[in-house]
């Protein structure tokens, strides 16, 4: 389901130039700048607002306020248009607002170069197997263990989560990886995101399982960047995988998880000596 299906109009354009702005209220007045003649209020399931459309010469302008509060302003001028007013599931609308940016992305980057180095998929899933990951998504279909991979990049991981029976939602700052991911098939645009990670908690549901894969370089340098990202991370996962290139920087990780108060074991892996040559495993 796209946002024009859920607002049943065509054409639909954000207002909001990318993902992260639906969280800024300065476009909540940039929309109220606006001369229009017609509107619509989607609600959710609990009838609560969680964005509007409004009609204009140029098309119909649609604004989301689930990352931001629900302006009474927006409330008059819908009512003084005589809007109509829709319900959907927040889930859904969420889903449709990711592929709808997902969308812009491939638009502004189309020519991609592919990331992905051969035997990278198996790599992963043979890691993952080892830590059981896929028996703990085993028989869940009904309600599936959800996941989130940090610092996607173009989603192999991702696929290999979802490959194994997980619920992803995947995010990286780099549009351009973003839109290899999707192009590739990796990636599902209405599970991925183009984010700042240490803002992840923001537009991020709480999960069953967070991975960070390849993070890196951490350094003195900038370990208060990667600090903020898997705090981040430690918020919104029970269980963690942090894989790193080297000694040192996993040993970063472990005094953050040391840090937090979780469980956490460091484990050498030769699966990827490049990589993720050395896995740090927590858990809440």
């Amino acid at each position: 389901m796209t946002l024009a299906d859920i607002f049943e109009i065509n054409d639909p354009i954000c207002i909001e130039p990318a993902f992260m702005d639906c969280a800024d209220n300065e476009y909540t007045r940039f929309l109220l700048d606006g001369d229009y003649s017609a509107a619509k209020l989607l609600v959710d399931e609990n009838e609560d607002p969680m964005a509007a459309a409004f009609l204009e010469k140029g098309g119909w302008t649609v604004t989301s306020f689930v990352f931001r509060p629900f302006s009474v302003e927006v409330l008059e001028r819908f009512e003084a248009l005589d809007g109509d007013i829709y319900q959907e599931e927040r889930s859904c609308y969420l889903a449709a607002l990711r592929e709808y940016y997902c969308g812009e992305i491939v638009k502004e980057y189309p020519d991609v170069i592919e990331d992905n180095r051969e035997g990278r998929y198996e790599m992963i899933e043979s890691l993952f197997d080892s830590l059981n990951l896929r028996q703990d998504a085993a028989g869940k279909t009904e309600s599936p263990l959800t996941a989130i991979d940090f610092c996607c990049g173009s989603g192999v991981a991702t696929s290999v989560l979802r490959d194994i029976g997980y619920e992803t939602l995947s995010f990286d700052c780099d549009p351009a990886l973003i839109s290899c991911g999707i192009q590739k098939k990796r990636l599902i645009p209405s599970r991925a995101m183009c984010l700042d990670g240490t803002r992840a908690s923001d537009f991020c549901p709480k999960c069953n399982l967070g991975i960070g894969l390849m993070l890196g370089d951490i350094s003195n340098f900038n370990a208060d960047m990667w600090s903020d990202i898997i705090y981040e991370l430690f918020t919104l996962s029970e269980k963690t995988i942090i894989t790193t290139a080297t000694k040192p920087e996993i040993e970063m990780v472990a005094g953050w998880c040391a840090d937090e108060g979780r469980r956490y074991k460091i484990i050498e892996n030769d699966r990827d000596p490049i990589y993720d040559a050395w896995v740090c495993v927590s858990e809440e």
